[in-house]
């Protein structure tokens, strides 16, 4: 768990910290000579997880007893021990932030993470990831604890009251957000202006939201645009996609594409 307040770091921004390659710092398990320094990783985890902050006291430290030809003393900022509704939470300890009696069992719950039908929500925060064609590949994706809870809520299931009545087909709509909107509109404007080039850090900037949300965004965008190109072209490839919006990476757009056509298949 990454505390509500806490800059993450895994082991390649340990490394940086204490100018290392990341094969040193691993070799040399340099964590474990630091007193006080808390791994923040759940056990059996396979990324470890520190606090930014203690590395930066760490590290300071270190360079001021070298100096002066001493051990170093260690005084490393705390770590908040108490949860918060802004921890990010990996996968697993998503599931176990809810009660009891609302968890499914963990391969299920690692099927609702791609899942059709039941999906979790997007996640919050990935950390050691890298953007490709506007998506995240790689790294490890963590929610806050506040957007499993809402989510958990929201739905209906098992031992949950809420949701839809029995024999009613559609859910109450919610209100539209005119922020949000205003959001999806620009980034679409943009995605018109720069079509192949369109990055969700140029988003970002622009909109002056969340790298992570940027992302949704521009998949969004780019999603409703290929719809539209269906529309007018209903034999569309994936070839064309990556043409029409710059990505690089063909299953990208070709999963772009299979979107784009469910979503008209649901809109008949």
């Amino acid at each position: 768990m990454i505390p509500h307040g806490v800059t993450p770091a895994d082991d390649q921004i340990a490394a940086d910290i204490f100018g290392v390659s990341v094969g040193y710092w691993q070799d040399t398990k340099h964590w474990e000579e630091i007193r006080g320094l808390k791994l923040l990783n759940r056990e059996g985890s396979r990324r470890r997880l520190y606090s930014k902050e203690q590395l930066l006291a760490a590290r300071a430290e270190e360079e001021r007893a070298k100096a002066v030809n001493e051990q170093p003393r260690y005084d490393l900022p705390p770590v908040p021990a108490e949860e918060h509704p802004g921890d990010l939470l990996d996968l697993e300890e998503s599931l176990y932030a809810l009660p009891e009696d609302k968890r499914v069992t963990l391969s299920t719950w690692k099927g609702y993470r791609y899942g059709t039908k039941t999906r979790l929500p997007d996640p919050d925060f990935n950390l050691g990831g890298k953007e490709v064609d506007g998506e995240v590949v790689g790294g490890e994706d963590f929610w806050r604890r506040q957007t499993i809870l809402d989510w958990a809520a929201d739905r209906r299931g098992r031992g949950n009251p809420k949701g839809r009545p029995a024999g009613r087909k559609e859910a109450q709509s919610r209100p539209p957000n005119p922020q949000a909107e205003e959001r999806k509109e620009r980034a679409r404007q943009l995605l018109v202006q720069h079509p192949t080039t369109l990055t969700a850090k140029m988003l970002g900037e622009d909109l002056g939201v969340h790298p992570v949300h940027a992302e949704r965004l521009l998949r969004a965008a780019r999603l409703d645009k290929v719809i539209s190109l269906l529309k007018t072209n209903p034999d569309l490839t994936a070839e064309d996609v990556q043409g029409e919006i710059g990505l690089h990476v063909t299953s990208h757009a070709r999963k772009l594409l299979d979107e784009a056509r469910q979503a008209g298949t649901d809109a008949q």
